[in-house]
């Protein structure tokens, strides 16, 4: 059964103090466990998805009765905290959406909480590289800019790196501009940060208060010492190798608990770096592979569906439908 958290924060507590972030008031709101409701409600059916993501669900509850032996923990406190973030501090942009509270959707709340909430004994940070697959249009880039956002300002990290990386800068820019448009429409955001360049070349967002930047970077810059804390990547699928996404694993040796973050579409190449990220992360979430510091979300039909035949498979490959 999910279960219940009572706690209350402030939009000013979830930003400050940045070395201190879990620092929290008492109250009486009772908050419920929406990463395993989410997981239960997929694996018994009441929310269609594909095979992937019901195996990703499964290892969620399993991991809920196991993984504390292997010294893993779910954090529900934690889980909340990136989750009010979008809610109270983030604004979608663009169309009818500008400006527009950032209120996660349920599987988007499961990716971010399931990042967010699985710690180690030390209180850090379990899953260190993740990879989901979505179909077009179903939101990662904005979902994973504010998660950016997060890890610039909220996380607790001293100097935090983070980074929008793509195999070019073009694709890199995209996923920052996202970033860029949330800072400039959130007041809690626009006050506390400061921005180098204007419109389309913007290309940092500077947290003084934590000595943190966030800019996009992409593998044609071949400036070396970056040391991420949180590495964005966009559109794996277009990756023509892994330089980038080695780029950025290497810089994390000296933080506690990066994150490598690989958003992308389906791509037809299998033998790509994308399909093989795809392999590895639908083999963990099935448990053909134990990696407990790899999370994943591949979106996909089951062998048997025909989505000319039967439009209701259509969510499996694109959960916002």
């Amino acid at each position: 059964m999910p279960t219940c958290l009572k706690t209350k924060k402030t939009k000013a507590v979830l930003l400050n103090p940045p070395l201190n972030p879990m620092d929290q008031a008492d109250s009486s709101t009772a908050k419920i466990d929406f990463v395993t409701e989410y997981a239960q409600a997929v694996a018994d059916g009441t929310i269609v998805a594909g095979p992937h993501v019901r195996d990703a669900c499964k290892r969620h509850l399993k991991d809920l009765l196991d993984a504390p032996e292997r010294g893993f923990f779910f954090d529900l406190e934690k889980a909340h905290r990136v989750v009010e973030f979008f809610q109270e501090v983030l604004h979608l942009n663009g169309g009818d959406f500008e400006g527009v509270p950032f209120d996660p959707l349920p599987r988007q709340k499961f990716i971010l909480g399931s990042l967010i909430g699985w710690v180690n004994s030390e209180g850090k940070r379990r899953f260190r590289m993740a990879f989901v697959l979505t179909g077009k249009g179903s939101g990662k880039s904005p979902m994973c800019g504010g998660l950016g956002m997060y890890g610039l300002m909220a996380d607790g990290e001293a100097r935090a790196e983070v980074y929008a990386a793509a195999a070019k800068m073009e694709q890199a820019k995209i996923l920052f501009r996202d970033a860029v448009a949330m800072a400039e429409l959130s007041p809690e955001l626009s006050s506390r940060l400061i921005k180098s360049g204007r419109g389309e070349e913007a290309w940092n967002l500077a947290y003084p208060a934590a000595s943190s930047y966030f800019r996009p970077i992409s593998s044609d810059d071949k400036k070396s010492g970056n040391r991420p804390h949180f590495a964005l990547l966009d559109e794996i699928h277009e990756h023509k190798n892994s330089t980038v996404i080695e780029m950025m694993r290497a810089g994390t040796k000296g933080r506690r608990q990066a994150l490598i973050f690989m958003i992308t579409n389906a791509g037809h190449d299998r033998t790509s770096v994308c399909w093989n990220y795809h392999d590895y992360a639908t083999k963990v979430a099935a448990g053909q592979i134990e990696d407990d510091s790899f999370f994943s979300y591949v979106c996909a039909l089951d062998e048997q569906d025909d989505p000319f035949q039967d439009e209701n498979c259509w969510i499996k490959a694109n959960p916002s439908l």
